[in-house]
């Protein structure tokens, strides 16, 4: 439960929030199980905050500082964190479904079983995140970054993320299916065993990544550059090649049937 006098110092607004935090940065503050639901706490100074298992739906976070703020299991469905700062934040098992996310910093945060559902994730920085197991179905995050992140068996489906940035990022055994990822950056990265049937990465870089034992079936892999990708064993049946870039692509044992290259 929340400590009653930080509960109290939070009623009493934003700036005797922040001149207390400021007087006292040793002190963590304790509002884990809080219900600030639909209330207004823009540019609000959470840093290394507990706010574990809180109910957060619709809250005004726009700016807010959440860095190191213990979130896990909290609710924050529908809320306001566009632009807000919460990296190394811990947000396993929350849910922030229909979340606003636009160019929030969320790098080196610990998102493990989160649920991102229909989340708008545009330019997001989730550089080095925990993902695991995370749900992205259907999120749109055009140019988001997930460079050096840990998306295994996470599922992205039917997810809009044209433009995204997946350098060294770790996707083992995601789920890709009818995700858009047009114009990708996928350098180094780990795709190995995706499930990404009809998959769209027309014009993406997929230079060195590692594709072995992935399901491309039906994938539009059109103007993609697959220079020293690795295809061993990935099921490309009735894939879209046409002007992908092929130079030194291993495709040992892999499945061509019906592809189309012209």
């Amino acid at each position: 439960m929340a400590n009653l006098e930080h509960l109290m110092l939070l009623q009493r607004g934003k700036r005797q929030w922040l001149d207390w935090r400021k007087n006292n940065p040793q002190i963590a503050p304790n509002l884990q199980e809080i219900d600030l639901s639909g209330q207004n706490f823009q540019e609000a100074y959470f840093v290394g905050t507990n706010l574990s298992q809180s109910h957060l739906e619709g809250i005004q976070l726009e700016f807010a500082n959440l860095e190191k703020a213990q979130l896990a299991n909290s609710n924050l469905i529908k809320a306001n964190l566009n632009y807000a700062n919460l990296s190394q934040a811990n947000l396993i098992g929350a849910n922030l479904r229909e979340a606003n996310l636009i160019a929030a910093n969320f790098s080196q945060a610990n998102l493990i079983g989160t649920c991102l559902r229909n989340t708008h994730l545009r330019e997001i920085d989730l550089t080095q995140a925990q993902l695991n197991r995370t749900n992205l179905s259907e999120a749109c995050g055009i140019e988001a970054n997930f460079c050096e992140a840990d998306i295994s068996q996470g599922v992205l489906y039917q997810a809009e993320l044209q433009g995204a940035y997946f350098y060294r990022a770790n996707l083992f055994q995601a789920q890709l299916i009818e995700t858009h990822l047009s114009h990708s950056y996928f350098l180094r990265a780990n795709l190995r065993e995706v499930n990404a049937q009809f998959v769209d990465l027309r014009w993406s870089n997929l230079t060195q990544t590692d594709l072995r034992g992935a399901n491309f079936q039906g994938a539009n892999f059109r103007g993609a550059n697959l220079t020293n990708a690795d295809l061993r064993g990935a099921n490309l049946k009735q894939a879209n090649l046409r002007g992908a870039i092929l130079q030194g692509t291993r495709l040992e044992g892999a499945n061509l049937e019906g592809i189309k290259l012209t």
